[in-house]
């Protein structure tokens, strides 16, 4: 049943009018894709291209969902509906959409499709085929040649309570203005501020093209940055376009290296720490704890704007000083052995190079989590230090919190992670960063903006 390629075995393109019913202005996209997909591929490109978040059902059919079907010779003709396998136990009748093609489905005689999105809201996508072509060697699988206007927002009551929710936020004077305001921006994300007349192409097809990447041309996509890639890649296809538009705003590609002097500085603390226990160690006291007189020493260095009140001469009572000795063990500066502190390998052979200290804890800073969401979260932090928008740390936290639900991580019942949860997270990569100056403020708990060097040593990280 498959519809067969053309002789050089290349596909055709068909290209496609998406239109969301009811929409006024009408939000709408121009398609050119690959009539060898399924439709389960389809739903993907979908929810990309028009940017939902795929956190609803979905199904396909050949009939207008709003229309009921006429009877023919005194029957009712039965719509065709393509759904998930999940959903195949709901009703004998349905057919699964990961065994057919767009070019099945979506013909010259029978011109329409719909994409129902949404059971709830009820969003329906009218799949309008206007013209076929040949597909020219290397063409991407799927591409948005042109269209208008930003996905309603999700949960947003369908077409209806969309409009409702734009005249609310167009009107201060709205009893519901305010609320509906503060919704929005918690929904909308930290990524991109909603503006429903906005719609990015290249960054719509940069979406596209991460649901190919064994298609992706040499060059293509951002070699600076895979790691910032491959968490755009886990993301739900809608927020993925947020994500990436994102990072193309945040001037990722700007300098990733330091001044050795300026190495140096940043570094104070943790070169003061291994330079001080050296190639031949540090015996801890009996409790484990760091020598009186070396604690002391310690705070001359961590405690850069003489905040401390106290004596500053037991490690168990000296948070800064516990602090940086915890973060240089997780960053695998130094390892404690029998009652000793030692260096590591790694350690060893930076006691006399700054500008390799400073690289190192950038790297360290984005791998050495052993937790999944650990690494995640600080990932996410780094690219907000590397961006250098944030000018507190709530809105930090914010940001990563946002990030990491759009990464699938929630509490064992389903919940969003509650920022405590992630402020956990966010413990370790945080004092390595206030350790470094990273923030011109970088007094507990006050958080400033980024200093250039601070955005430099995250782009190192995310570079790694």
């Amino acid at each position: 049943m498959k519809q067969a390629p053309d002789a050089d075995n290349r596909p055709a393109l068909l290209r496609v009018k998406v239109s969301l019913m009811g929409s006024d202005p009408a939000i709408w996209r121009l398609l050119e894709v690959d009539s060898s997909l399924t439709l389960d591929r389809i739903h993907d490109i979908l929810q990309a291209a028009v940017g939902w978040r795929d956190s609803h059902l979905h199904a396909f059919t050949d009939t207008d969902p709003c229309i009921r079907p006429r009877a023919v010779a005194g029957k009712a003709q039965k719509p065709r509906r393509w759904v998930p396998e999940p959903l195949l136990e709901d009703n004998d009748n349905d057919l699964p959409e990961s065994e057919w093609t767009l070019g099945q489905v979506l013909t010259e005689e029978t011109r329409c499709l719909f994409y129902e999105y949404d059971f709830g809201d009820g969003w329906t996508h009218r799949l309008e085929l206007t013209g076929s072509l040949r597909a020219p060697a290397a063409a991407p699988r799927a591409r948005l040649v042109d269209g208008s206007r930003r996905a309603p927002l999700e949960d947003s009551g369908g077409i209806g309570g969309y409009q409702d929710l734009l005249e609310a936020l167009a009107d201060p004077n709205h009893e519901e203005h305010q609320n509906l305001s503060a919704w929005v921006a918690w929904t909308t994300g930290p990524w991109q501020e909603f503006d429903p007349e906005w719609l990015d192409i290249h960054a719509a097809n940069n979406a596209l093209n991460a649901l190919f990447p064994d298609d992706t041309l040499p060059g293509a996509g951002d070699a600076e940055q895979p790691v910032l890639q491959d968490l755009a890649q886990r993301m739900p296809p809608g927020i993925r376009r947020d994500f990436q538009a994102y990072l193309a705003g945040a001037r990722l590609d700007g300098p990733a290296r330091v001044e050795a002097e300026v190495a140096e500085a940043m570094t104070a603390p943790y070169l003061w720490l291994v330079r001080r226990i050296g190639h031949d160690g540090v015996t801890l006291t009996a409790a484990g704890w760091l020598p009186p007189a070396m604690v002391s020493e310690a705070m001359t260095v961590v405690d850069r704007d003489r905040r401390w009140i106290g004596k500053a001469n037991r490690e168990d009572v000296t948070p800064p000083v516990r602090r940086l000795r915890e973060s240089a063990q997780q960053l695998g500066l130094i390892r404690k052995v029998k009652g000793r502190l030692v260096l590591s390998a790694a350690a060893k052979k930076l006691l006399d190079n700054p500008a390799d200290l400073w690289l190192f804890l950038a790297r360290a800073l984005a791998w050495r989590h052993r937790h999944d969401a650990e690494q995640d979260a600080a990932l996410l932090l780094l690219l907000e230090v590397a961006a250098g928008k944030r000018t507190a740390w709530e809105d930090y936290l914010e940001a990563v919190s946002f990030g990491l639900g759009m990464l699938g991580w929630a509490t064992r019942s389903g919940e969003k992670l509650p920022l405590d949860s992630v402020r956990g997270l966010l413990q370790a990569p945080r004092e390595v960063l206030q350790n470094l100056g990273v923030f011109r403020n970088g007094g507990w708990p006050d958080l400033d903006t980024v200093t250039p060097q601070g955005q430099a040593l995250a782009r190192a990280a995310l570079r790694s």
